[in-house]
């Protein structure tokens, strides 16, 4: 029930959270007017102000703050208050603005925090691509999108070759700069709604969703003559080994689209490195790899 509401309230627009907030605290203003100034009730102006934060914005949170400061005096005038000197009403609407705007600070300071420690739990913290886990989520997600609505999705792996050689011969600082700049690479090439996770040492995957296999082949060989040109130019040894199978019909995990990408990338590996594979997979993710079919560069298996 709970996250319900949640997943309802992180698709509102903050046009429609304030909104809401505001209706909040009429309503709120409404139940304290009724029960009368005897009966303490500004504690649950703190809902609404809460609503506006989390789901908001600070700024959110500070507008109804006032607003709930504003609302919470005026009831309490409207209800027969009557006060030795009117300084004291406004004494006490600033005093709860005060406790007010404290929670909306301490709410959007946990707020990001929260939205921080999920984005490490969900990214590389060297390359800031996506872990495994994320990556696997997503995958099978667009799996699940690929079986309902019939449309194709590919899967890469890319493995660097040599890059053993760079940890050697350089040191791990060497090294990392490399996987660095192969993400930010991977990155930079693909769309918005793609998916680039490093998922092992020197092991990135590509999720490609709504992409065939015509669409895999262009965004790949752009990818690799980028990721070619980048280590070119920095005078690296390392180059890549490209596995890539397009789904048009998914398989049951996610684990099993990983293994069919997985399995062709190392067939490129055993036949030379260096080389781009592709291959359609129809059937379950079982029968995506064929062991006798050569790894050629940009060469087409089918199962």
């Amino acid at each position: 029930m709970r996250a319900s509401i949640n997943m309802v309230l992180i698709k509102l627009s903050q046009a429609r959270i304030i909104a809401l907030a505001i209706a909040g605290v009429v309503l709120v203003g409404l139940i304290d007017y009724v029960t009368g100034y005897e009966l303490s009730f500004s504690v649950f102006y703190l809902g609404p102000v809460a609503l506006a934060t989390w789901y908001g914005s600070r700024r959110s949170g500070v507008f109804v703050s006032v607003l709930s400061s504003i609302v919470w005096v005026v009831v309490d005038l409207s209800a027969g208050h009557l006060y030795t000197y009117q300084a004291i009403v406004v004494w006490n609407g600033l005093v709860r603005l005060a406790f007010f705007l404290i929670s909306v600070t301490l709410l959007a300071a946990l707020r990001e925090h929260l939205k921080g420690e999920q984005f490490l739990a969900r990214t590389d913290s060297l390359t800031g691509a996506l872990n495994s886990r994320a990556f696997a989520e997503r995958l099978q997600f667009s799996l699940a999108l690929c079986g309902r609505d019939g449309k194709p999705v590919t899967l890469a792996y890319v493995d660097l070759d040599n890059f053993k050689r760079i940890n050697d011969l350089q040191g791990h600082g060497a090294g990392d700069r490399v996987l660095k700049i192969v993400a930010k690479t991977l990155l930079d090439t693909t769309r918005r709604t793609d998916a680039v996770a490093r998922v092992g040492g020197d092991e990135f995957a590509l999720l490609l969703p709504n992409t065939d296999l015509a669409g895999a082949q262009s965004v790949i060989s752009k990818l690799e003559q980028s990721l070619r040109e980048k280590m070119h130019s920095g005078n690296s040894p390392v180059t890549c080994s490209i596995g890539s199978v397009t789904f048009s019909k998914p398989p049951v995990s996610a684990d099993e689209a990983l293994k069919a990408a997985d399995g062709v990338m190392y067939k490129v590996k055993r036949e030379g490195k260096n080389a781009v594979a592709f291959h359609i997979m129809d059937a379950s993710a079982s029968d995506a790899v064929d062991p006798g079919a050569a790894a050629d560069r940009r060469q087409v298996a089918r199962s």
